[in-house]
């Protein structure tokens, strides 16, 4: 954008709404992978809570869920950053090919 300068050409102005649909297809695609994947981890955590409320209460079975929470929490992340990443790159490589004026 930048190179393109205070009167980008139509070349220019192209690229930058498939830029700009491009990263908003992302993350709407990010949005829902993480609703999705936060929705199998809260079910997954609730099982696993409501399994450690009813049987003896130890110091491993609340460990067990706290690194069962930590562990959904940096996969939900991932998740999202997963579809914004991989465009990231695709632009990134596309974008190298293009030659300057």
């Amino acid at each position: 954008m930048a190179l393109a300068g205070p009167l980008p050409t139509d070349r220019d102005r192209k690229e930058f709404q498939l830029m700009f649909d491009e990263k908003h297809s992302a993350f709407v695609q990010a949005w829902s992978d993480m609703s999705m994947r936060g929705l199998r981890a809260n079910q997954a955590i609730a099982t696993s809570m409501l399994r450690w409320f009813w049987s003896p209460f130890t110091f491993t079975a609340a460990a067990s869920v706290a690194a069962q929470i930590q562990s959904s929490v940096v996969d939900v992340l991932g998740t999202g950053l997963a579809p914004v990443h991989r465009k990231t790159i695709a632009n990134a490589r596309r974008l190298s090919k293009t030659e300057f004026r």
